[in-house]
């Protein structure tokens, strides 16, 4: 599966949560389905949030948080996006990499 473009997909069809405190808030509320990191988003948010929110499937990207800001269609760096609704992507069938 290629994932950026099921990500790209996803950004039109569905709806995506972009940024690091935006993806915690959305795993708090139980919006997040599924949780994209950049390959060079801090360790300790990743650990931090893979420890509170085991049930929530979450993937590590080989992009940087420049690259997966413009594979989403924005123009800044995004070191973590979460998706609480994918429209008609396949990405739910991803398994967790973390």
């Amino acid at each position: 599966m290629d994932v950026v473009k099921q990500l790209k997909h996803a950004n039109s069809t569905g709806k995506l949560i972009f940024g690091q405190k935006q993806t915690n808030a959305a795993c708090v509320n139980g919006q997040a389905k599924l949780v994209f990191f950049a390959a060079n988003c801090p360790e300790e948010f990743i650990n931090a949030l893979a420890a509170t929110h085991s049930g929530v499937v979450m993937y590590r990207l080989n992009l940087v948080n420049r690259e997966l800001g413009a594979a989403c269609g924005k123009p800044f760096s995004v070191s973590a996006v979460a998706l609480s609704d994918v429209g008609r992507s396949e990405l739910l069938s991803l398994k967790s990499n973390i």
